[in-house]
């Protein structure tokens, strides 16, 4: 939506693969789901469930102070279901569009991923 002057404001939905490799990584693949809320003035707030093989969820919030199109952006892990039941911690990553259709269809690519995530192995266990 175009608002006064440059301004523009989004929601989008999200969704893809994620796959955590490497030698410091789990080896594990998720279904990655995220809906964002983009200002050009204010930036993105969003909310962000990943999906395991097992359909064990871990949640998270998304933000940044830029625009979505060529940006930085900081997740924080709010808890989990399964064996992610307490996550917390952080990770980032850029984005990038590659596409998008006159429907107004996007697909774009996350560079960079990198964070920590802590899980409560009591809170796991329940």
């Amino acid at each position: 939506m175009r608002l006064e002057g440059e301004r523009r404001a989004s929601i989008a939905n999200f969704n893809g693969s994620l796959v955590l490799s490497g030698s410091s990584r789990p080896n594990v693949a998720f279904r990655a789901e995220a809906i964002v809320f983009d200002d050009t003035r204010t930036g993105v707030m969003g909310r962000a469930v990943w999906t395991d093989e097992h359909g064990d969820q871990v949640f998270s919030t998304l933000q940044n102070s830029g625009m979505l199109s060529n940006s930085r952006i900081l997740g924080t892990f709010t808890g989990g279901t399964g064996r992610y039941s307490g996550a917390t911690g952080t990770y980032e990553f850029s984005w990038r569009f590659v596409l998008e259709s006159d429907e107004g269809n996007l697909q774009g690519q996350s560079i960079g991923l990198k964070g920590r995530v802590r899980v409560d192995s009591s809170e796991a266990k329940s």
